[in-house]
């Protein structure tokens, strides 16, 4: 990625702003990427509203979610790093993983209903099949046991059973979208 760091870390707020904002996160909720080289991996931290995020809370880890640099303000990177790295390790074409909980979307995921099919046209442009994966506890390593298996060369977003979604695109941005 040629982008300066700097950029992406303000694109990482501002994704969380816009996430907060539409309600996908209440409170602390929620969590986001983006992989800028072959070893490192810039994320939210741990324990903070994506709507109040300032680039200076952007955390830095390893492709084994090591935290490799200090971060400025002592935050840690999100729990929920091992999710993002696993999805990056099956996709090499992903660059940027967004975890919220859209009220929607949610809904289905708790109620264990997958996603209808054949509804709405842009859904199955830009989302296509959505697989639903089984309940598996957060922040564990579970959880991307639980979604990689589903992830395919076409699938960008997986419902994650009584949890929420998780997104995954070749940026931050087109990420966000869906």
């Amino acid at each position: 990625m040629n982008e300066p760091v700097w950029k992406i870390k303000k694109e990482i707020c501002d994704v969380g702003t816009r996430i907060w904002q539409r309600g996908y996160c209440a409170g602390n909720e929620g969590n986001h990427s983006v992989r800028i080289g072959a070893d490192r991996v810039l994320c939210t931290p741990t324990g903070l509203s994506k709507g109040f995020l300032s680039p200076e809370d952007i955390c830095l880890t390893d492709m084994d979610g090591n935290q490799v640099e200090p971060n400025p303000r002592g935050r840690k990177r999100t729990s929920e790093v091992l999710l993002h790295l696993a999805i990056y390790r099956k996709r090499d074409d992903v660059k940027a993983v967004v975890h919220s909980h859209p009220p929607h979307a949610t809904a289905f995921a708790i109620a264990n209903i997958p996603l209808p099919e054949g509804i709405h046209p842009e859904a199955e442009v830009f989302l296509g099949k959505v697989p639903m994966a089984r309940f598996a506890m957060p922040s564990t390593p579970d959880l991307p046991e639980s979604i990689v298996p589903l992830i395919g060369s076409e699938t960008n977003t997986v419902l994650m059973g009584n949890h929420g979604t998780v997104n995954f695109s070749s940026t931050l941005i087109d990420t966000y979208y869906k």
